[in-house]
């Protein structure tokens, strides 16, 4: 898997496009241009955002009850010589997002954003387990594991699912079980941070790659940059590219 995921050199530089969008999210499916539009190929992924979202389309596997703080989304492609099962291994691989490097606008530099992860049995911190293979993220249960993010106060209990796949699509939700805390502050009530990929084969070694983050509440206001790095450093983690030597997509 570690050969097999390669991106072409990207250069991570935010664009007017990253803070200004004009349209809603229009998420990957059949016949429909998502917005924001994917990248071409070799090039840093498109971002757009969104302040007090009042709704997204079904698509987008993410109902609202009220507006939305913030909604995050990024798009763009990527070569893998693989499979389906293959991105599911990785995506599976829990354990392997700690020391995720991701870039601080608050020190404006590159840190860790997990200190820690690990898979779990169920919801219960204490269910340790070995990552995920691919067959238990494709057969559609709900997974669980836990992280420690560097930013927040405590361990963080999350779930995911892989709510539709084939051998040419992936599309993974996850979103916090527990509040996520900064000291005596929630910032995240449960439920409350999702994130949601597609992910489509556009060719034999060609993929597309669209995630959508929206933190549906929050006691302080979401931080836009911090949310559009971090998406990156998922989206890095997954297509096997290191941060060095290029800038972060936003700054």
């Amino acid at each position: 898997m570690k050969k097999q995921l390669i991106s072409a050199a990207m250069f991570f530089v935010l664009t007017l496009q990253a803070l200004q969008a004009t349209e809603n999210p229009v998420c990957p499916a059949e016949d429909l241009q998502p917005v924001p539009a994917f990248a071409s190929h070799e090039q840093a992924p498109n971002v757009a955002s969104w302040r007090d979202l009042a709704q997204l389309a079904v698509d987008c596997h993410v109902p609202l009850d009220s507006p939305a703080p913030l909604t995050v989304a990024l798009a763009g492609h990527f070569d893998y010589h693989g499979s389906v099962s293959g991105i599911a291994t990785r995506l599976g691989a829990i354990s392997h997002i700690e020391n995720l490097p991701y870039w601080s606008v608050t020190d404006n530099d590159w840190r860790p954003l997990i200190s820690e992860a690990f898979a779990l049995d169920s919801a219960n911190p204490q269910s340790k387990r070995t990552d995920f293979t691919a067959d238990e993220l494709l057969n559609g249960q709900t997974r669980y594991f836990a992280q420690n993010d560097t930013r927040s106060w405590g361990q963080n209990i999350y779930r995911l699912r892989v709510i539709s796949s084939s051998a040419d699509h992936l599309i993974l939700v996850s979103d916090n079980v527990t509040p996520v805390k900064l000291g005596p502050v929630t910032l995240f009530k449960p439920h409350t941070a999702v994130s949601v990929q597609f992910i489509n084969r556009t060719t034999d070694t060609r993929w597309s790659y669209y995630n959508l983050a929206v933190i549906k509440e929050s006691t302080l206001a979401p931080r836009e940059k911090s949310l559009i790095n971090r998406q990156a450093a998922f989206y890095r983690y997954l297509i096997q590219e290191t941060p060095t030597g290029n800038p972060p997509l936003a700054k």
